[in-house]
C-alpha cells in the first residue's frame, strides 16, 4: 500500500488507465473505436464518446495549466468553457480521432508525471480521478447502446 496521499493518487491514476480501477481501463475504453463509433450520439442534443474524451482533455489541461509555473492558478474564460468543454466535432475523420485519443494519451502521461514530481502540489489533479471516472463511465455505456462487445 502506498504510503502517502501522492503515492495513492499516482497508484490509481495509473491502474484506471492500465488494468481500470472498478470498471474497464480507460485507454481500452477507447481502444479500437472507429470515428464513426466515438462519434454516434443516441439522440439530438446528446454527447457522444469523442466530445467525452475532449471534455477529458480539456480539464486535464486545464488542471496542468493551473500548476505550471509560468500559468499558475489560471483558470478557463467562459469563452473557452463554451468552446471546449464537450466541443462539437467539425472534422469528424479517422486521423481527427485518432489525434483526440492522442491527446488523451498525453495528458494521461503528463498528469502521471506531475503526481510523481514531489516539489509539485498536486492539489486539482486528485479531483480528476473521481472526474475522469464518471466519464469513462460514460463512454462505456456509449459503447453498450451501439451493441459493441464489452471490454474484458
Amino acid at each position: 500500500m502506498p504510503g502517502t496521499e501522492r503515492e495513492l493518487h499516482s497508484k490509481w491514476w495509473s491502474e484506471a488507465w492500465t488494468e481500470g480501477l472498478w470498471a474497464a481501463s480507460w485507454s481500452k475504453s477507447v481502444e479500437g473505436l472507429t470515428a464513426s463509433q466515438a462519434n454516434w450520439s443516441p439522440a439530438p442534443g446528446r454527447t457522444s464518446i469523442w466530445q467525452i474524451v475532449l471534455h477529458i482533455v480539456f480539464w486535464r489541461e486545464n488542471s496542468l495549466r493551473t500548476i505550471a509555473a509560468a500559468t499558475r492558478g489560471q483558470r478557463p474564460t467562459p469563452e473557452e468553457i463554451e468552446r471546449f468543454n464537450f466541443p462539437a466535432i467539425t472534422d469528424a475523420s479517422e486521423s481527427a480521432w485518432q489525434a483526440a485519443r492522442a491527446r488523451l494519451e498525453d495528458t494521461q502521461n503528463r498528469v502521471a508525471a506531475v503526481l510523481a514530481d514531489q516539489t509539485l502540489d498536486i492539489g486539482r489533479l486528485a479531483y480528476l480521478i473521481p472526474h475522469d471516472s464518471y466519464h469513462f463511465g460514460q463512454i462505456n455505456y456509449l459503447r453498450a447502446m451501439q451493441g459493441l462487445k464489452p471490454i474484458e
